[in-house]
């Protein structure tokens, strides 16, 4: 798996050490070496380590075991628990990483009250990695509401990974009210993987709109994979039908 034992018993001894650099270093080592004894000291270190930087290597390193069941669990669990904004990153990308539906609802209530930016957005991360319909309504709700533009850009690239024809309507919606260009343009990505003819005059429309420089590029461009999508010959060609 890469590392002998003697190196991994040398590397758990270091995340124990004085020194916070070496400790961090010897968590993010342990993630690598895919050996199942580093999980208990990874752990240990998650749980109790008096530094952040040390807890979120040690979460990250902890979603690298792919093939131990149990790990998704147990950082589901720390997230409640955990009040550090940088560690309860890193137990959310470990999460999505391993794709454990059970822990990553675990995350649910958090979101819903949780004022970290960056907490949010990667949970909305993670829950996009699920691929699983059932974290649908709360991406959207944070495309649609989240105050923070960089949360709402995530939700919308969450959606590019498992999208759901049957939220064409809200997306519809919500690109119509959103006032970030960013945003906008994410939403027209998503909205082009779905090919309905519902949404070419909004699309149309969005070309014309010199205040969304960003979102009239995409809109071109999804615009012209929906018309490949749906059988025309090109986007002038499906204008022209509806």
């Amino acid at each position: 798996m890469g590392q002998s034992k003697k190196n991994i018993k040398e590397l758990i001894e270091e995340l124990e050490d004085w020194d916070v650099a070496t400790r961090e270093e010897a968590a993010k080592t342990l993630g690598d070496t895919g050996e199942e004894k580093a999980i208990d000291a990874l752990l240990k270190a998650l749980l109790k380590d008096q530094s952040e930087d040390v807890r979120a290597a040690s979460a990250r390193s902890l979603g690298k075991f792919y093939e131990n069941k149990k790990i998704a669990k147990e950082l589901g669990v720390l997230f409640e628990e955990e009040i550090s904004p940088i560690v309860r990153i890193a137990i959310a990308y470990s999460i999505g990483n391993l794709e454990n539906i059970s822990a990553a609802k675990l995350m649910i209530p958090i979101l819903e009250r949780e004022e970290s930016i960056w907490v949010r957005e990667a949970i909305i991360e993670a829950f996009g990695k699920m691929k699983s319909k059932e974290f649908t309504q709360y991406i959207l709700k944070h495309l649609k509401e989240d105050p923070s533009q960089e949360v709402r850009v995530q939700a919308a690239t969450s959606l590019l990974t498992n999208t759901d024809p049957t939220i064409l309507n809200n997306l519809l919606l919500i690109f119509q009210s959103e006032t970030s260009d960013e945003v906008k343009s994410r939403i027209t990505e998503v909205i082009s993987t779905i090919p309905d003819l519902k949404s070419v005059e909004i699309l149309t429309a969005a070309l014309e709109d010199d205040e969304f420089k960003l979102t009239r590029a995409t809109a071109s461009e999804a615009l012209f994979r929906i018309a490949k999508k749906l059988g025309f010959k090109d986007e002038n060609d499906m204008i022209d039908s509806t």
